[in-house]
């Protein structure tokens, strides 16, 4: 539903909120007409490796 909602706006992304799992996640066009999604853990904390590795990036 979500890439049908995304191709009806014409955008190349589309934030919604995923019905299985209640959390917040985004559909996204990619090269050659192919579709990914990005999605947001629910289990993670400000002491997580992501989270450490994403302040380095912005640093």
């Amino acid at each position: 539903d979500a890439v049908d909602n995304m191709e009806l706006v014409g955008h190349d992304f589309y934030l919604f909120i995923d019905t299985a799992t209640g959390t917040p996640s985004v559909d996204y066009r990619r090269r050659g007409w192919t579709y990914g999604v990005i999605s947001l853990d629910a289990n993670c904390d400000e002491k997580s490796t992501a989270q450490s590795e994403l302040v380095a990036y912005r640093s």
